[in-house]
């Protein structure tokens, strides 16, 4: 009895370093930041948060966030939800290849159709920049609308439409994949006001309102010449209530998602046909596509044409100096940025692993711990993660740690795991707990057990969480900005070249980013010979 319960103590340990990854990369960085803004020079003092209270910028700034989020949110709903209904239900013209595309805008960083839209039009406005984060976060209602449509029982549905008529029933399918469009419309409202990046970009090209993150990178970049604690510590009074508001978002969308049944499909949902509007519905997953994702490749490759440059027209000479150039001045970025999105996705998949079976089979609240990463904006964990560990006595034994990959990829890791752990902790709960209770009978050790019983069913959800991971680091610009490592990615320089007009090299780097983002998802049915078939 003693060696069982020595041996299941040590088979618990890929659990603890992934809870003390967490803490040492998550929750300390952010107690840290929340102690700080009440710890003055002489002692406990609110004097920060009383300076906020009568802040009129970042009232302005809130009131901008809100609306950009609702409406970038509300072009999600359209462009994701309705991509998904009309590939999968109503079966538009090319909907086998349509289908999977829906995603395809999520391999796309959005800093690139910001680039995009910025080239052929005016990008100062409130509804091009809520057009561009809605098609970049659309993907994300687009799959969970997806996965609630294919869940329902085509009998359920075919009796609805013989009882009730074809508009009825249409409603009731509705309300019944509501909580996951829901969901993903909530995870795009999260991603759309806490973005930074790309709101700064229009600031460049001449946008003249400002949201609440770029309020608080601003207030980061102006620390340095505060006088006060107040001004010191404006950036994370600034943000901490910001993050309260997101979590209680966060926490709704999981609710709203663990709450969709698992409703046993027998039979899959029938495809109506649109009849005479199936030519002219074509035009909103086209146009969906063709904004997310035709647009900016379009402009780069122009970018690599010479189109940017005015001395000599766009040939095919000048995209070969453009491309000559790219090699010696971005492919070393891109090379590192590819090593790191790896390396990343990786770490995410150890961490994830323990992390998702846990929450799926004896703690449930562990879920809610996994996603706070979500509820974070990107600046503000760079920032915690940059105040903590820049000249911490911990880290001074291991050298200059904080300016190395590894900082970077942990960094990373702690945003992306909620990526991974809530996608592998629902695929759990839907693994027989038969065979696991089964399995602890055989006399093998817990590691032997863990990979046939827990890590092999999980394979084909783990290469999907890994590629996941693997795209968003590969695109990541938000953290990239503060941590020093991951200034030389391949995105922050992208984001610098620009702005320096160099829009030649850069858009051969960002082509092959692009390139990269989307062959590495399609390599299994590359090598298996399979089509891509559905929105997944």
């Amino acid at each position: 009895m003693i060696r069982s319960g020595h041996r299941l103590c040590w088979s618990r340990w890929p659990l603890w370093l992934a809870l003390a990854f967490l803490f040492a990369f998550v929750l300390a960085p952010l107690a840290l930041l929340a102690v700080g803004t009440v710890q003055g020079p002489d002692g406990f003092t609110l004097d920060a948060w009383r300076e906020l209270a009568h802040d009129e910028n970042a009232l302005q700034q809130l009131r901008a966030s809100l609306a950009l989020g609702l409406a970038a949110t509300t072009i999600s709903l359209l462009c994701g939800g309705g991509h998904a209904w009309l590939t999968l239900h109503r079966g538009v013209p090319g909907a086998v290849w349509l289908a999977p595309l829906g995603v395809a805008p999520l391999a796309v960083p959005p800093i690139f159709i910001a680039m995009g839209l910025a080239d052929v039009s005016d990008t100062t406005g409130f509804w091009p920049c809520a057009w561009l984060l809605g098609v970049a976060h659309a993907p994300f209602v687009a799959v969970l609308a997806a996965r609630g449509l294919r869940a329902i029982d085509g009998r359920a549905f075919e009796s609805a439409l013989l009882l009730r008529g074809g508009a009825r029933a249409e409603l009731w399918l509705l309300r019944a994949i509501l909580p996951e469009l829901l969901a993903g419309c909530l995870l795009a409202f999260l991603f759309t006001v806490a973005d930074h990046g790309v709101p700064e970009f229009l600031t460049v090209k001449g946008k003249t309102w400002h949201t609440y993150a770029e309020g608080i990178f601003s207030r980061w970049t102006r620390r340095a010449v505060g006088t006060t604690f107040a001004e010191l510590q404006s950036p994370l009074v600034a943000a901490l209530p910001y993050v309260a508001g997101l979590g209680c978002l966060l926490y709704a969308a999981l609710r709203l998602r663990a709450a969709a049944p698992d409703r046993g499909v027998l039979r899959p949902l029938p495809v109506r046909p649109l009849g005479k509007l199936r030519w002219p519905a074509l035009l909103l997953p086209l146009g969906y596509l063709g904004f997310g994702l035709a647009l900016p490749v379009v402009v780069l490759a122009r970018w690599v044409l010479g189109s940017a440059q005015k001395l000599e027209p766009m040939s095919l000479q000048f995209a070969q100096q453009s491309y000559q150039k790219a090699v010696s001045e971005g492919v070393p970025d891109l090379l590192h940025s590819i090593v790191l999105a790896a390396g990343v996705a990786v770490l995410v998949l150890l961490l994830a692993l323990p992390l998702a079976r846990a929450s799926a089979r004896r703690w449930p609240w562990l879920e809610l711990l996994v996603a706070i990463p979500l509820a974070l904006p990107a600046i503000l964990l760079g920032i915690g993660l940059v105040r903590t560990y820049s000249d911490h006595f911990l880290l001074r034994w291991c050298g200059d740690f904080y300016d190395t990959w590894g900082f970077a990829a942990c960094g990373y890791a702690a945003r992306f795991v909620p990526f991974a752990a809530l996608t592998l902790a629902a695929h759990v709960r839907r693994l027989p707990i038969a065979a696991e209770e089964a399995g602890a009978l055989v006399p093998r050790s817990a590691t032997v057990r863990a990979l046939r019983l827990h890590v092999r069913p999980l394979a084909a959800s783990s290469w999907a969480a890994g590629v996941l991971v693997f795209v968003l680091a590969l695109r990541e610009l938000d953290l990239a900005v503060l941590l020093p490592a991951a200034n030389a990615t391949a995105v922050r320089r992208l984001a610098n070249a620009v702005h320096f007009q160099h829009e030649d090299w850069s858009g051969v780097i960002a082509l092959m980013i692009l390139s990269i983002a989307v062959l590495v998802p399609l390599l299994p049915a590359i090598l298996a010979g399979r089509k891509l078939s559905s929105l997944d």
